[in-house]
């Protein structure tokens, strides 16, 4: 999906994240526009209907909640406001009647960037060194406000003896916007020294609109040994991201173990005829930030840890020629950039593995995409560890355009102008490419945002000139359905790299909910689909800001709905195929 902090339609969702599960479909760690990770947020669970996943799964706690009335039925004199609870507002906070005959609590936002919060302070238990935090829950029209924060979430705050707050507060718990059904949501977090309350805010955070319900909240104790698991955590972490930094230039150091790959039919072959499949991950950042982000790190990570041999670079021809990027057109440092991006590939080398080189545009290539390749394939020239994906997500044009260039029209940001380009198309940056002599693979992602390869077999094929063949890419998600019009023909013939797929439990705004299927049932089939039509693939993205999010945060936890499954698939797990979407 995609890129921070710039609108696509193949968009992203950044946020602080938390987790949540739905009672009928399962959601975990929570993204919104405009934030990062906090990795201190737990993971939550699948559907009942889904088998138990480790110590992941949310389910109601089967011991009373330490909170008082944290079910809300004890009222005061007024039967519309709930006990033991304070910030009252009327008209604002009500204690409605659910289904069942019991109350819920009900947060309403009836003004713009209003301030709606329900808290309840609990002196904290001796000796009690973690929580659980679990609320029942769902939601409707809750639109951000003016920030990112500006939402639904429960806030925690501790204190000390005299009511001053002390330590780190454990991350928010963010109610998703889309819980239009009770939904479960959870966090586990460790009590800091000198706690002696925590504070529980339910609140709707100056959203622009919306309405919170809380059906019921427990607050849980956690026994002494996974309080210590939990306060390891870190310490373990910090010392995994040492180790991996020394490493990191002693094999920068290394020389490269990558073999020379070309196209043979509808397989990528080495020169002895020996097959390679491209199993991997999308490592991101490049695109939208000059610098990067962890962007080493996270190299060694995926090929060490999680073992894969192919990583699919986005990066964008702007910072490459250190113009910036819009909206803040500020310049960068061109060859800091280019370095990176040469450090990565140095990395790959090192491990056998493969770099998949994405201009990461939109729409059609421009003439600045023929500047960018004749430049990147003249510095990259017949490495065998670098292949070139030409241009990310090509849409809203014709096959013709697409392969042989043409006009076309695009609105300027902000208006309703139409600014038109001359296309070199899909071709003319395969030529660019070869011009230089450079030999290495070529890669092209198809229209309707690269997913749609149907055209190739129409008379659009690309024409090879001299070098080691073309792959053709396809981009799906849980939402895309035709797998068997849009691209397996096309697999029939040509090597096919599923260069972006995934899925997650934060459903896109651009996409009818109803429309994203959930990941717990979704990517076992999406990965045995490529397994059993022997594909290869990148999954999107080893980021846990750019969803759809493989990993919980910068520990590189893997998301269990769907970074969990792609590790497996990279330590060689085969999923069975249930349907074909």
């Amino acid at each position: 999906m995609k890129i921070i902090p710039f609108i696509q339609f193949t968009f992203f969702a950044l946020c602080a994240f938390s987790g949540f599960a739905p009672l009928k479909a399962a959601d975990e760690t929570d993204t919104a526009p405009g934030g990062g990770v906090n990795d201190s947020m737990e993971s939550t669970s699948a559907p009942a209907s889904v088998p138990a996943r480790k110590a992941s799964v949310v389910s109601i706690p089967q011991v009373p909640s330490l909170l008082p009335n944290s079910n809300f039925e004890l009222v005061l004199d007024d039967p519309d406001l709930p006990e033991d609870w304070e910030n009252l507002q009327e008209g604002i906070i009500s204690r409605e009647k659910n289904e069942d005959g019991g109350h819920f609590v009900r947060l309403a936002s009836t003004e713009k960037d209003q301030l709606v919060q329900l808290t309840s302070t609990l002196k904290l238990p001796p000796d009690v060194k973690a929580f659980d935090f679990t609320a029942r829950f769902r939601t409707a029209n809750v639109k951000f406000g003016k920030s990112f924060m500006c939402d639904a979430r429960t806030m925690f705050k501790f204190l000390n003896a005299d009511g001053k707050s002390v330590g780190k507060n454990p991350g928010d718990l963010i109610f998703s916007s889309h819980a239009k059904e009770w939904t479960l949501g959870t966090r586990r977090f460790l009590v800091p020294e000198g706690a002696t309350q925590i504070q529980v805010n339910l609140t709707l955070n100056r959203p622009a609109s919306g309405i919170l319900d809380i059906d019921e909240v427990w607050l849980t104790p956690v026994s002494k040994e996974e309080a210590e698991a939990l306060a390891m955590v870190p310490i373990l972490a910090a010392k995994k991201k040492a180790e991996d930094e020394a490493e990191i230039p002693k094999i920068l150091e290394l020389p490269s173990k990558t073999l020379e790959i070309k196209v043979a039919g509808n397989k990528l072959v080495t020169a002895d005829g020996t097959r390679v499949r491209l199993q991997g991950v999308n490592v991101c950042s490049l695109e939208w930030s000059a610098k990067g982000e962890s962007i080493l790190r996270s190299m060694k990570v995926a090929l060490d840890d999680w073992k894969a041999n192919a990583i699919r670079l986005p990066v964008v021809d702007s910072f490459w020629f250190g113009r910036g990027k819009p909206p803040k057109v500020e310049s960068n440092d061109a060859e800091a950039y280019r370095t990176l991006v040469d450090q990565a590939i140095q990395m790959a080398a090192a491990r056998g593995a493969y770099v998949i080189l994405d201009l990461h545009r939109f729409k059609a290539p421009e003439e600045t995409a023929v500047e960018f390749w004749k430049d990147a394939a003249s510095r990259y020239k017949n490495n065998p560890a670098v292949l070139f994906d030409i241009f990310n997500e090509p849409h809203g044009i014709s096959w013709e355009v697409w392969r042989n260039g043409g006009e076309v029209q695009v609105k300027q940001k902000g208006t309703e102008e139409l600014r038109s380009f001359q296309s070199p198309g899909m071709q003319g940056l395969v030529n660019a490419i070869r011009s230089t002599g450079a030999k290495n693979l070529i890669i092209a992602g198809g229209l309707g945002f690269a997913y749609d390869l149907s055209g190739v077999l129409e008379g659009y094929a690309l024409e090879e000139k001299g070098g080691n063949g073309i792959m053709y890419a396809t981009h799906f998600y849980n939402w895309h359905r035709g797998w068997e019009k849009k691209f397996l023909p096309v697999a029939e013939k040509y090597p096919i790299l599923v260069g972006e797929f995934g899925a997650d439990v934060k459903k896109m705004s651009f996409i009818p909910a109803k429309n994203q299927e959930d990941p717990y049932t979704w990517a076992p089939d999406a990965l045995a689909m490529i397994q059993k039509y022997e594909l290869n693939w990148t999954a999107f993205s080893f980021h846990p800001g750019a969803t759809p999010v493989l990993l919980k945060n910068w520990d590189y936890e893997p998301t269990p709905f769907w970074g969990a499954f792609v590790k497996d698939a990279l330590a060689g797990k085969t999923f069975e195929l249930n349907k074909l979407r």
